[in-house]
Formats: C-alpha cells, sequence, structure tokens
C-alpha cells in the first residue's frame, strides 16, 4: 500500500533534502541516501525521453495502439455534460489509432439507436473487434472489454480470472503485413469504491468530515487490501499465458495498479513499458477524485519497439486518459 503514497513521499524527502541543505546539516546525507534508493523507482511515474529513434523514411512498419478505459462511454452521465460521448468520439477519430483496446466498454442495440457504440467505431474508425462481455442487460446493453483493429484478426480468446465476478482478459491476434502481433487486453480488480468512500476522499482536510466518514474511511484501506489480494492471483495467470504465446505480445489495460506495485513488477519482468521506453513528464492516467496515479499500461515484447507514447489530458473524457504510442514491428514495412 506504500506504493500509492510513493510519489508524494518522494516528493516530501525532496523538500527535507532542500530544507537540510539551506540549514547546513549532517541529516541531508541521510535523505540523500533515501533518494538515491528510489531513483529506479522515479522512472515509473517521470520521465524525459528527448531522442526517440523514429524512422519516418516508409522503411519500417509501425501502427499506432491506445489504451482507454472509457467508462461506458459516461452512459450514466456522470460528467453532467450530454456531449461527452460526442467529444470522446470526436478525439478517437481525430486520433486515428490502428488498434485500440477498450476497458469498462459499452455498447447497446437499443431501437431508439443511442449508444451503439460498436457500430460507430466498426464503421469510423477500426473495421474487426474482439468484444467479450461480463453483463447484459435486457438483452440491449452490454457490458464488458473490447479490441478494435484496422487489421485482420485471425484468433480471439477470453479467459476469466478465477473467483472474480467480472474480471477477465482477452487476447487477439492481429495481422498487419509479414508480421502477426498478440494483443492482450485486461482490467485487472478494481477497489471497488462506494459513494461515501468518494464523498470521504474529496472532504479530506476540511471540517466536513464526522467520526461516520473517518470510520467509513478504514473500509477503504480493507477495499484495498482485498483488490491487492485478488490482483496477486490475476497477474500471476496473466504471465503465464503471455510467457505462452508464439507471437510478439503488446499487453493494454487499467491494472488497478501503480508502477511501485507487485503486479507492476510481474509484468514487467519480460516486458517493456512503452511509457519507460518513449514517454516524457508525469505518467498519471487516472482522473477520479482520487490521488492522480499511474494505473493504466501499454507494455510490449522487446522484439518490439514504441514511440511517441503519450498520455492525453486535454479535455476529461472519462475518469481516465487515454494512452497511445506507436509501435515498430520487427518484419519490414507493408
Amino acid at each position: 500500500m506504500f506504493g500509492l503514497g510513493f510519489g508524494p513521499l518522494f516528493l516530501i524527502n525532496l523538500l527535507f533534502l532542500l530544507f537540510w541543505i539551506l540549514r547546513k546539516r549532517r541529516r541531508v546525507y541521510n535523505v540523500l541516501i533515501l533518494i538515491l534508493l528510489c531513483i529506479p523507482r522515479i522512472s515509473g511515474i517521470l520521465q524525459f525521453n528527448f531522442d526517440d529513434e523514429f524512422d519516418e523514411s516508409g522503411k519500417v512498419s509501425y501502427f499506432k495502439l491506445m489504451s482507454f478505459n472509457v467508462r461506458l462511454f459516461d452512459l450514466y452521465n456522470w460528467f453532467n455534460s450530454h456531449d461527452t460521448k460526442a467529444r470522446l468520439f470526436s478525439y478517437l477519430k481525430k486520433e486515428a489509432p490502428d488498434v485500440i483496446c477498450f476497458q469498462e466498454y459499452y455498447t447497446s442495440t437499443r431501437e431508439d439507436g443511442s449508444f451503439r457504440n460498436t457500430d460507430s467505431i466498426s464503421k469510423h474508425i477500426a473495421r474487426y473487434s474482439h468484444i467479450e462481455f461480463t453483463t447484459v442487460l435486457k438483452k440491449t446493453d452490454y457490458f464488458g472489454i473490447a479490441t478494435f483493429s484496422r487489421f485482420p484478426i485471425i484468433n480471439r480468446k477470453k479467459i476469466p480470472f478465477p473467483n472474480s465476478g467480472g474480471n477477465f482478459f482477452i487476447y487477439t491476434d492481429i495481422v498487419k503485413g509479414k508480421d502477426t502481433v498478440r494483443v492482450f487486453n485486461t482490467h485487472l480488480e478494481s477497489v471497488r469504491l462506494k459513494w461515501e468512500d468518494y464523498r470521504f476522499i474529496e472532504n479530506l482536510g476540511n471540517d466536513e468530515v464526522n467520526q461516520d466518514e473517518l470510520d467509513g474511511g478504514m473500509k477503504i484501506l480493507k477495499r484495498l487490501r482485498t483488490a491487492y489480494q485478488k490482483r496477486v492471483m490475476q497477474v500471476s495467470q496473466l504471465r503465464d499465458t503471455i510467457r505462452n504465446s508464439p507471437y510478439p505480445v503488446i499487453l493494454c489495460g487499467d491494472f488497478n495498479d501503480t508502477p511501485s506495485s507487485y503486479s507492476y513488477r510481474i509484468l514487467s519482468d519480460k516486458l517493456l513499458d512503452a511509457f519507460r521506453e518513449s514517454g516524457s513528464g508525469l505518467g498519471n492516467t487516472y482522473a477520479g477524485p482520487l490521488p492522480s496515479f499511474r494505473i493504466d499500461f501499454i507494455f510490449h515484447s522487446q522484439q518490439l519497439k514504441s514511440h511517441r507514447f503519450k498520455t492525453y489530458r486535454d479535455e476529461k473524457l472519462s475518469d481516465h486518459y487515454p494512452i497511445t504510442c506507436l509501435i515498430e514491428l520487427p518484419g519490414s514495412a507493408d
């Protein structure tokens, strides 16, 4: 759980370092040692990549990849703005990704035509799709995760996590030219915070927090613990499946965990983190009421390369920011 506070704790230690330097005290060395020990962790939340060897000659094969927890395309109008979905689709069309991994995906077959998201994406953005659902309501409303591609899909598979009501992962084999890649898309166990938990978090530091809310805040720690325990089993299953892939792997998703977590360490053991490889600046991807964390990731096999990693924060389209990068394939261009 201390991984959640790594960023603020590191900043506090930097302030202490400056303080002891100004006071000319020997304690500066104690803080400096702590900071130096943490440097390997810093690259998980802050990056400076200025030299991106990107070949624009056309001799190298690339495709644009996006991972985005779309929060059901604002189905329940959380933002109190009826144009959120329209702005989200406008963004998707502008970015024009070749492969998109959606989490918290939603689509409908209602007769009124609203939220027919699969039809819209297939028609205007990416033709091929692999969609799996966790919940179907009234035979018209479908909830799950989805991978869309402009390139042909030759294989699809859904793998549920044991002892988890709605979490699973899918993999999709996509062919571009002479190359085939296996794209994993997942949404790992959420903390499942309730309305009163968010109220407690939003009211921290002011006089509106009463004893009942403080008691309720303890439930957040219990939910965090439960989610961590479930993700331990989930990432082990995901890792084993990835290792058996016959193709280079891309892993996208909402991991609900930070770069200082056990989940990240296990999944990044044999895979490269696209943000570390080609990102710059702060990597935070969560846009909700909790402190800003990097919990959405794009990993890839070492046979692949990533370029121009970007987190889109210009406007709020969900409680997560979309992330994109260019994936360089090992084969020649089409």
